[in-house]
C-alpha cells in the first residue's frame, strides 16, 4: 500500500469496552508515529456525543457516525453495551451500508462481530466473536461460519477479532498487509507485544499458556499440554517433552509451580473445561475436551482445585455472562 492517509472510524456506544476501542487505535496510531504509515483515526458515536464505557471510562467523540464519512475503514468494538446496540436500528443500518463503496473495509473487535452478523455484512462468511458470546452468535446468525476457537478471522474486507487483546493482534495483522513485516514489528516493539499470533491460534489455550508458562525451561512441555489436554500423559512421557529426567521435571515444577507434573497438568484440564462450560458447552463435551476419563474425575479436579462442583461453576461463570 502507498503512503496515502487511510481514515479510520472507531464507532463508540455507551458500555463499549474500553480496550476494544483503543487497542486497535493504539496500533494504527503508534504506526503512524513510529513508522512511514499514515493512518488517521477518528471515534464517533450515533449523534456525537461523549460515551460512557463499561468501565466507567467517559469517550469524546469526533463526529456523529455517518454513512457518508470520508473514512476507509471502520471499526466496530464490543462491549457490555451491545446488547442495547443491537436493537438501535439505526446504527444497524449505518454499518450495513457501510461498504458500499469499493476498497472500505470493516473490522469488529469481541462481540462487535455481532453487530456485524444482524446488520448482514457476516452473511456467508468466516468470523469470530468472544468466546463467551459462541452460543448466542450461533443460534441467532446460522449463516455466519462462526470459528470461535480463531483468535481473529480475515475475510477479505470484512475482518473480526475474538476478544479484547485479539484486536490488538487483528490489527497488527492488517497493519502488516498494508505496510510490511519491518514496519508492523516496529509498532509491536513499541507496545510490548507479540508481532504475530497466527489468527488461527485457539483463544481458550493461548490464555492458559499466558497464565501457565511462567518457567522457560518447562514452557515447550506447559504448551504442548494445553494443546493436547486429552492425551493420556505419563510423567515419563513429560519429561521426553521437557528434555530431563521425571526427578528434575518434579523438582522443577514444584519449584517453579508449586505441584507435581500430574497435579499441574490436572490444574491445566480443569481451566480447559472451564473454558467450555463458560461457552456454554455442554458438560460431557467439556469432560472430553479438557481430557478428562469421565465426568466423576473432572468433579473431583473441580472440587480440589475450585473448591465448588461443575454445576455450581455452570451456573455461576456459564454463557450468561455478558463480554
Amino acid at each position: 500500500m502507498d503512503n496515502t492517509d487511510r481514515r479510520i472510524d472507531v464507532l463508540l456506544y455507551d458500555g463499549v469496552n474500553a480496550v476494544d476501542v483503543t487497542g486497535a487505535a493504539q496500533v494504527f496510531s503508534s504506526a503512524t508515529d513510529l513508522a512511514d504509515a499514515q493512518y488517521v483515526i477518528r471515534y464517533v458515536s450515533m449523534d456525537g456525543d461523549p460515551v460512557q464505557s463499561s468501565c466507567g471510562l467517559r469517550v469524546m467523540a469526533d463526529a456523529a457516525f455517518n454513512i457518508g464519512s470520508d473514512a476507509d475503514d471502520l471499526i466496530v468494538p464490543g462491549g457490555q453495551g451491545v446488547d442495547r446496540a443491537l436493537e438501535c436500528t439505526p446504527i444497524l443500518d449505518l454499518i450495513a451500508g457501510w461498504q458500499n463503496r469499493n476498497g472500505r473495509r470493516v473490522i469488529s473487535v469481541c462481540s462487535g462481530a455481532l453487530l456485524l452478523a444482524k446488520a448482514g455484512l457476516l452473511h456467508g462468511r468466516v468470523a469470530t466473536t468472544h468466546w463467551r458470546r459462541s452460543g448466542y452468535a450461533a443460534s441467532q446468525f446460522p449463516d455466519v461460519d462462526w470459528q470461535i476457537d480463531r483468535l481473529y478471522c480475515d475475510d477479505e474486507t470484512v475482518m473480526t477479532a475474538a476478544g479484547v487483546t485479539s484486536g490488538i493482534d487483528l490489527a497488527l495483522a492488517i497493519l502488516r498487509k498494508d505496510h510490511g513485516d519491518d514496519t508492523a514489528l516496529q509498532v509491536a516493539r513499541e507496545m510490548v507485544v507479540y508481532l504475530h499470533r497466527p489468527g488461527g491460534q485457539n483463544q481458550f489455550a493461548d490464555v492458559l499458556k499466558a497464565q501457565f508458562a511462567q518457567t522457560e525451561d518447562l514452557r515447550v512441555l506447559v504448551d504442548t499440554m494445553v494443546d493436547n489436554p486429552q492425551q493420556g500423559w505419563t510423567l515419563d512421557q513429560m519429561a521426553d517433552v521437557a528434555c530431563m529426567t521425571p526427578r528434575t521435571l518434579t523438582r522443577r515444577f514444584a519449584a517453579g509451580y508449586g505441584l507435581s507434573p500430574v497435579k499441574f497438568l490436572e490444574r491445566i484440564r480443569v481451566k480447559q473445561a472451564e473454558a467450555a462450560l463458560g461457552a456454554g458447552a455442554p458438560v460431557a463435551d467439556a469432560c472430553a475436551v479438557a481430557g478428562f476419563r469421565d465426568f466423576q474425575q473432572m468433579q473431583r479436579a473441580f472440587k480440589r482445585h475450585n473448591g465448588t462442583t461443575v454445576g455450581e461453576y455452570r451456573k455461576r461463570f456459564g454463557p450468561n455472562m455478558r463480554a
